[in-house]
């Protein structure tokens, strides 16, 4: 029995030895998972980093950006970082392609790299072969532009521009409207300078651009003042010193300037209040003032005297004398005249004259006098600073017609214009250099009339120009003459011996052939003055009273005198053209200068300007 029971247990023992032997391999074979393996991720939310900012002391900081990187699968998070381009990197990166620390902040270089996009690397320690990388997009800051100095140029002249601002970068490029432009000079992050000759008057646009810029551009606004009028004027607007601000720097303004008995009346058109009084010398009748915006400066002249005053349009205050050779008188529109017409050619620092020698140009530094031509006397002669040609209108005993005098050829010749005839009264003239339009008044008839000198011909001595007339209207008492031109919208800026004004949308480029009629025209008869009296004009003969300016918010004004002395007319061009026709018109051209629509509001394109003597 005992055999029996032991030769019976050994096989059981050994059956469950092989099963369980079996069990355990067969459970090794079928649960077993290998780790995973090692990886890095680097994630950046911002692909796009401009590479700098202005702490709060104003100086330019380098930006940072925090990258997340991780190791995945691993007790090792560390992480190498290289920063590079094209493949090729450096650990830890430089000063080119900016800098990336331990812990993956990345600090942009302080100026963009060529190309502008950096690639930065994260390595993993524990497994070098495990890498991730990201691109980041190198933008400079937009340039904005502060200050320029000089804050107001001159038509006609070169001038170095000092420019400050945030954010100039190296490369920075300048761009002026109206202007060319020489190389700019990076001074430092804050200031540039750059060579500029100034072709165009009126409202100018300045940009600085910088190399891969970020966002849109700003535009800075400047003043350019004409060299020289389109018309001799009793008027002259000038933008100069006209006090100081709280911290005792100079404010500038545009100011005018108007003949009184014994002196000039200095008006803010900024503000439209007089701010003050240019006493002349004693005795002395100031009949005609000119701008000369290169020197800050205003050139006077009087019917009766043949000497001129310099102002200094700073100071509002006369600081020199010149006398013109000349004697004798001329007499025009029947006032007898030493000095009959002034315009200021401020690009060649001269002013042009009317005498009864002749028409001259006097240096205004040394005071010398250039060779007097003959041609009729005129009070409202226009000037061309760019060819410096003499535009005179003229009618006397000989007839009526226009002269031209070339002051570089050193000729004179009449003026024929093409396809119509000249009227009995020519008297004043104006000229636009950047159309080369001649426009003439006629103070019999009211009639102007337009002259294309870009198509003009020289024949038998007399210059053949392309012309035609229009008219303003004839709704209203006394004839149509006075007139000056903007340079800058092209508006013509019109009045007639009565009480009505008007405002003409000229050719705004050079015609071709015989210059179409200005569209459109729009007049209105004035409403009374503050002081409750009726408008009438200055007369417009000897000299007119009228006058253009660009403002400082860029708009076109004309300005005009009230007859009796005392109120001066600011007008805004573009609200007149815009204004709402009368009830009851006396043609479709009237207009209610107080009544103008926009933006839903009624305004007035009318303010005027009491001048207390």
């Amino acid at each position: 029995m005992k055999i029996l029971a032991a030769t019976g247990r050994r096989p059981a023992f050994r059956l469950g030895v092989l099963l369980a032997a079996a069990l355990a391999a067969g459970a090794c074979n079928t649960y077993y998972i290998p780790p995973p393996p090692v990886s890095v991720t680097l994630t950046n939310y911002t692909p796009t980093l401009v590479i700098s900012s202005l702490d709060t002391s104003g100086a330019v900081v380098p930006s940072q950006l925090q990258l997340n990187g991780a190791v995945n699968n691993s007790g090792n998070q560390t992480l190498i970082y290289s920063v590079g381009q094209d493949g090729n990197y450096i650990e830890g990166g430089d000063n080119i392609l900016g800098y990336v620390s331990n812990s993956g902040v990345y600090t942009a270089p302080l100026q963009v790299p060529t190309p502008n996009t950096v690639t930065v690397l994260a390595r993993a320690q524990v497994d070098p072969t495990q890498t991730a990388a990201t691109t980041i997009t190198l933008l400079n800051p937009t340039a904005t532009t502060l200050t320029v100095t000089p804050p107001v140029l001159t038509q006609g002249l070169s001038t170095m521009l000092d420019i400050t601002g945030l954010y100039f970068a190296q490369g920075a490029t300048v761009s002026l409207s109206g202007a060319t432009l020489g190389p700019v000079q990076y001074v430092s992050a804050s200031e540039l300078k750059v060579p500029a000759n100034v072709q165009a008057a009126g409202l100018l646009a300045l940009t600085v651009t910088n190399p891969y810029p970020f966002g849109p551009t700003n535009t800075f606004a400047m003043r350019s003042q004409p060299a020289s009028p389109a018309t001799s004027s009793a008027v002259a607007v000038e933008v100069a010193r006209a006090g100081t601000d709280s911290s005792g720097n100079p404010v500038t303004a545009t100011k005018a300037y108007v003949p009184e008995a014994g002196s000039l009346a200095v008006v803010n058109l900024d503000t439209n209040k007089q701010i003050g009084s240019v006493v002349m010398p004693n005795g002395y009748v100031p009949n005609l003032v000119a701008a000369h915006p290169a020197k800050s400066e205003l050139v006077v002249a009087s019917e009766s005297s043949n000497v001129l005053q310099i102002v200094d349009a700073n100071h509002d205050a006369v600081v020199a004398s010149l006398t013109v050779p000349v004697t004798g008188t001329a007499t025009v529109d029947g006032t007898s005249c030493t000095i009959c017409g002034l315009v200021v050619d401020s690009s060649r620092d001269q002013a042009i004259l009317d005498t009864p020698a002749g028409y001259l140009a006097l240096n205004l530094d040394t005071g010398a006098a250039g060779t007097p031509y003959a041609a009729p006397a005129a009070a409202n002669f226009a000037y061309d600073a760019n060819t410096q040609r003499i535009y005179v209108p003229y009618h006397n005993g000989n007839g009526s017609g226009v002269d031209v005098i070339d002051l570089v050829a050193g000729t004179v010749s009449p003026v024929e214009p093409q396809g119509v005839l000249y009227g009995t009264g020519t008297d004043t003239a104006a000229f636009d250099p950047g159309t080369g339009v001649l426009t003439v008044g006629d103070a019999d008839s009211g009639t102007y009339l337009d002259l294309n000198f870009n198509n003009a011909q020289t024949s038998a001595g007399a210059t053949l120009a392309p012309a035609a007339p229009f008219t303003i209207s004839s709704a209203c008492a006394g004839a149509w003459k006075g007139m000056d031109l903007d340079f800058t919208s092209h508006f013509g800026w019109l009045a007639n011996l009565g009480e009505c004004v008007a405002v003409a949308a000229m050719p705004p480029s050079a015609p071709s052939g015989t210059p179409g009629d200005p569209s459109p025209i729009r007049w209105a008869q004035m409403p009374l003055g503050p002081d409750g009296l009726p408008w009438q004009n200055t007369p417009l003969g000897q000299p007119q009273s009228l006058a253009v300016f660009t403002g400082a918010d860029g708009r076109a004004y004309g300005l005009a005198v009230r007859g009796d002395g005392t109120v001066l007319l600011k007008m805004d061009l573009q609200l007149l053209m815009d204004a709402n026709p009368i009830t009851g018109a006396l043609d479709a051209n009237q207009v209610d200068p107080t009544n103008v629509t926009v933006n839903g509001q009624t305004v007035s394109a009318i303010t005027y300007i009491a001048l207390h003597g």
